[in-house]
């Protein structure tokens, strides 16, 4: 049973009980209020007919008026009654005498009319001149309810009985279109979720709710949305593996159809192109191996306690000799800082920085490398002259493969996946990596690392 169907029939079942319940509880409390006001009238006409009957009493002397015409009574029974009541019932002749009443002795003994029953009766002193002269009997309302009050019971019973069927209409009509309603998301989400199965990232569910439905429906587009931005880095992720991939290849490819066509000698100089293009490509294929690892973290760290500042220092005077080849001068601010980490790959973040900024410094430029206490972190700065990164291009810089320069030109720099392998490294020591505008022109990258103090 599908949960549309499951909905209705609790819907349904949940309006049909209540229906009932409450339809059980009118009637049984519209019964006991009939029956007392069946009692009460009764009670208060024959209170007035013993009235009558004592007042006759005291005139007569005796109770052989009402034996020589026992039709009197009933008379004085239809005189007792409410004027409003007899002007419902249409009472236009005097009836004979009641066949529930029955006049009694003052030992009790019935003197006119049937004999009381034994059970359920009811009696009603009769006084002439302060003296007890008889007894008026009669049943309970059971035994003497008339017509008109069991033509009213069935009309009610009838107006019940057509307010239970209309109910029922109602309960079915009310239950099919809560179902269909609070449903209708749910047929819209499957149908939505087979669409992003088969691989419709692009499609969205348009949705004004704000209960938790409407919540999962925007839930469930953030997360088309994030398939389809995943499926398009996805593509260009391979479109720029090839690429990267591509170039040397076709210069490995070029150099020795060149050599092979005796165009190009093989001498040392040619082999060393070659090998200067393996030893790229053997670059390129190990940070694209690390990064795989790093994106899937299984890229493998062992921390210990370890100075940053020496770090630094041992990586500084590597790329020291390159940067004075390029009359790049620098500046280095760095005091003590005790870390946790891995000094392997946290040497690997600081070589990929620092041969970033020797990449694009031009020629007499700057280089400038702080580091400060920041609260409980350690805050790296790395400042860079001319040339510049567009507003842009900021937030887009450890993207996979994203250069700044369109023409990808190996000249000025490499594929792409420096700044994206150090930032992968930075969070996996608790850290977090931003670039910013350079006071000196160029471009900042900010690393921030917990204290290890």
């Amino acid at each position: 049973m599908g949960i549309r169907n499951k909905l209705f029939v609790t819907f349904l079942a949940t309006f049909l009980v209540l229906i009932l319940a409450a339809s059980g509880f009118f009637f049984f409390a519209f019964e006991r209020s009939l029956s007392k006001y069946i009692d009460e009238r009764q009670q208060a006409q024959v209170e007035r007919l013993a009235e009558h009957l004592g007042v006759l009493y005291s005139q007569r002397g005796s109770w052989r008026f009402l034996l020589e015409e026992p039709r009197l009574l009933g008379r004085l029974y239809w005189l007792a009654g409410d004027r409003e009541t007899r002007r419902e019932r249409g009472d236009d002749k005097r009836p004979d005498a009641p066949r529930h009443l029955t006049l009694l002795t003052p030992n009790k003994r019935p003197l006119l009319g049937p004999p009381p029953p034994s059970r359920l009766s009811q009696q009603v002193p009769i006084h002439a001149g302060g003296e007890l002269v008889g007894w008026l009997a009669y049943p309970d309302q059971e035994a003497i309810r008339d017509k008109l009050d069991r033509r009213f019971q069935e009309r009610l019973l009838r107006f019940m009985a057509t307010m239970a069927v209309v109910g029922l209409v109602l309960s079915l009509l009310v239950s099919w279109l809560l179902a269909r309603h609070l449903v209708a998301p749910v047929t819209a989400l499957t149908r939505h979720t087979r669409r992003l199965r088969e691989g419709e990232y692009e499609a969205r569910l348009t949705s004004r709710r704000r209960d938790e439905l409407g919540e999962l429906i925007r839930h469930v587009n953030g997360l088309g949305e994030r398939l389809d931005q995943g499926r398009r880095a996805r593509q260009r992720w391979f479109s720029d593996i090839a690429h990267e991939l591509r170039t040397p290849l076709s210069v490995l490819q070029g150099e020795l159809e060149a050599m092979v066509d005796g165009v190009r000698p093989l001498n040392q100089d040619g082999i060393a192109a070659l090998e200067a293009q393996v030893r790229q490509l053997t670059h390129l294929v190990n940070d694209l191996h690390d990064l795989a690892l790093a994106d899937g973290g299984n890229l493998r760290y062992h921390f210990r306690p370890l100075d940053l500042d020496s770090l630094c220092e041992d990586a500084v005077d590597a790329v020291r000799p390159a940067l004075e080849r390029r009359q790049v001068s620098l500046e280095t601010t760095l005091p003590a800082a005790p870390i946790s980490g891995d000094p392997v790959r946290l040497r690997q973040l600081l070589d990929n920085l620092l041969q970033n900024s020797l990449k694009y410094t031009d020629p007499g430029g700057r280089v400038r490398l702080e580091l400060e206490a920041e609260g409980d972190q350690w805050r790296l700065t790395l400042d860079d002259s001319a040339p510049g990164v567009p507003d842009e291009a900021l937030p887009r810089l450890f993207d996979h493969l994203y250069r700044v320069e369109s023409s990808r030109n190996r000249d000025t720099g490499g594929a792409g996946l420096g700044l994206a392998i150090g930032q992968r490294i930075v969070e996996a020591h608790g850290g977090t990596m931003s670039a910013a505008h350079s006071p000196l022109g160029g471009l900042r990258i900010i690393v921030r690392l917990p204290s290890g103090s």
